[in-house]
């Protein structure tokens, strides 16, 4: 048995028991704010923006009207086929997509309280593409917006997910002689469709 699988064995054989999360009244924090709004505002706060769209064509239109020179460009909104420059079908690692301009992902579930957006494995391609694109866009139905975390764990009771992640802003970081650098281990852009 190599080192490395006499450590994982150890550290499974050693996992402490599953605490019950607690119980949470949500209605504690309940107050009059509206939820789409909040939500676009701590987006923008988190670095993103959102556009309100109609469409998945009103979305693509924009999409390219702000990426015009983009050439490495993958979307999971149905009938983008013709937007798609990646076939999945010939990557054989992910840093085959490190060039990767521009993605466009759906979400089920937005925070107001926080801006972020719960992107799942079942509609990701490859668990690596949020955070490896350029230019990461999301689409998001308003009837998904939840005001509070609470809620949004709610929502994911029941799901089996072997992967997920709430992802707020484009990547970010101030630790490099406490400035903001954008992008710095991520998508330098996030931009966020409400329909």
């Amino acid at each position: 048995m190599s080192s490395r699988d006499t450590i994982l064995s150890k550290i499974k054989a050693n996992k402490p028991d599953l605490l019950e999360l607690p119980i949470i009244n949500p209605d504690v924090f309940a107050d009059s704010r509206n939820t789409v709004d909040e939500f676009v505002l701590k987006v923008e706060v988190a670095g993103g923006q959102v556009i309100k769209a109609p469409s998945d064509d009103a979305i693509m239109s924009q999409v390219n009207s702000m990426f015009p020179e983009s050439k490495v460009k993958y979307s999971t909104l149905e009938n983008t086929a013709d937007f798609n420059t990646v076939d999945f079908d010939r990557i054989k690692s992910p840093k085959d997509l490190e060039d990767l301009d521009v993605l466009i992902l759906e979400s089920d579930i937005g925070v107001a309280e926080n801006g972020a957006v719960w992107l799942k494995d079942a509609t990701l391609p490859m668990r690596v593409l949020p955070f490896i694109t350029k230019h990461l866009v999301i689409v998001l139905s308003k009837e998904n917006l939840v005001p509070f975390m609470h809620q949004a764990y709610d929502k994911l009771i029941g799901e089996d997910h072997d992967f997920g992640v709430f992802l707020a802003g484009p990547s970010k970081t101030a630790d490099i002689e406490q400035s903001l650098v954008i992008g710095a281990h991520g998508a330098l852009s996030l931009t966020l469709f409400l329909k």
